[in-house]
């Protein structure tokens, strides 16, 4: 091996971490957007001289919004440039918070809503995608691990201070700072992409990088099964974390307080991302996932007993909200590694399934919950997760091979 080829090695293992700040910060400014919209309707119903009920169709329309971006933008990746498509998509984003920011009436408000969620749904799965053109195999868990975290960061951190920073100055102020995070997203982006470029950091893959079809993308190999994974995944988790204030509100003495605790415990186990997904990369991906969905599926049935014991619920709702982490994680990982030029298609399919099942975790496990109690919810929602362990087994029995060659294969 000549220098040449040595230096070019190098280079491809550096660590973006430009790259890596930008895309963790703008999933931090996309969730807490998404979900500040919350305690800030009644200032906002104020504001425009209209009711809660109407104002919180912000929120869906944002939900919306987010299908019908992923197909949309995320396709530019794949054919042109990831950096075209996550700049298309920051630059919507700002439109859409810069328009918030200064809407009079309720109609440009919604305007804005509409286009933050379209640019929402074109970031996240391109960065994901990114994560996979740039961050060898072998430490991608490690940076997708940090991206997977800023959700919880956002849910820890990010909206409480946009309260804060709406009630005490005014709600302007919020969507006026989520707009000055995505400017320095695309300047984080920007350097990168200059740092790539003068290093020749592109694979042959992503200069030659073949459009495709969304119905290629599904026939790739692994993805289908791991896009079912990600449903069962996704339908158990926001199935049971839907009620699970609800819940605990119930049950626990102390009421808000006890249950937001507890909550707060959750997200930090969820925040540790990025330390169990460099763990993933040393253990195997494919197999940490299987040891992660048969934990999630345990908890979720013992969950509605937990309570009886204060320990047991505070240590299960932390090992939860780590289990629940890093099966985003890996999932993330494993479906961006299943083909380079259609790699952005295939994680707008990854965002689509978690999006879908997060509108049919909540819609269905309502009625169960109200008819039935918690304790259904969660023997359902353990079912639904133990099918996405049994794929999950299935895929590793045909597919592990590629779990030890990924690497040497993608970036020898």
């Amino acid at each position: 091996m000549n220098s040449k080829q040595t230096d070019h090695i190098e280079t491809k293992r550096r660590f973006p971490v430009f790259l890596a700040l930008a895309l963790t910060l703008g999933v931090f400014a996309a969730g807490s957007e998404e979900l500040v919209i919350s305690p800030l309707l009644p200032d906002l119903a104020q504001a425009f001289s209209s009711d809660v009920s109407v104002l919180a169709l912000s929120i869906s329309i944002y939900g919306v919004m987010i299908f019908i971006g992923a197909p949309l933008l995320v396709p530019l990746g794949d054919k042109y440039s990831r950096e075209l498509s996550l700049m298309a998509g920051l630059l919507i984003f700002t439109a859409g918070t810069v328009i918030c920011a200064l809407a009079h009436n309720i109609f440009f408000f919604f305007l804005g809503r509409a286009l933050s969620g379209l640019a929402a749904g074109a970031f996240v799965p391109t960065a994901y995608a990114l994560v996979g053109d740039r961050v060898p195999y072998a430490h991608r868990g490690k940076v997708m691990g940090l991206i997977v975290s800023s959700w919880s960061l956002a849910l820890i951190f990010g909206v409480p201070i946009g309260s804060f920073i709406g009630g005490v100055l005014n709600w302007r102020w919020t969507f006026w700072i989520f707009a000055l995070m995505a400017v320095l997203v695309a300047s984080l982006i920007f350097i990168e992409a200059r740092h790539s470029t003068a290093d020749g950091d592109k694979t042959e893959e992503e200069s030659g990088r073949q459009a495709g079809t969304f119905r290629d993308a599904l026939k790739v190999p692994r993805v289908p099964v791991y896009l079912t994974i990600t449903f069962c995944n996704m339908i158990g988790f926001y199935g049971m974390y839907s009620f699970l204030g609800t819940y605990l509100h119930r049950v626990l003495p102390g009421g808000n307080t006890a249950s937001g605790l507890m909550i707060m415990v959750y997200g930090i186990g969820f925040s540790m991302s990025v330390f169990t997904g460099k763990i993933a990369d040393k253990a195997g991906k494919m197999r940490s996932l299987i040891a992660a969905l048969a934990v999630i599926s345990i908890w979720l049935a013992c969950l509605a007993y937990a309570p009886s014991s204060m320990p047991f619920l505070v240590i299960g709702l932390f090992v939860w909200g780590l289990m629940q982490s890093l099966t985003v994680t890996l999932l993330s990982t494993i479906l961006s590694d299943c083909s380079q030029s259609r790699r952005g298609k295939i994680m707008a399919f990854y965002s689509l399934a978690s999006n879908l099942a997060v509108t049919l975790g909540s819609a269905v496990m309502g009625p169960v919950y109200v008819g039935y109690g918690y304790a259904a919810v969660g023997f359902i929602c353990a079912a639904v997760t133990l099918i996405g362990f049994g794929l999950s087994v299935f895929a590793y029995r045909r597919y592990g091979r590629h779990e030890h060659t990924a690497d040497q294969s993608l970036y020898r």
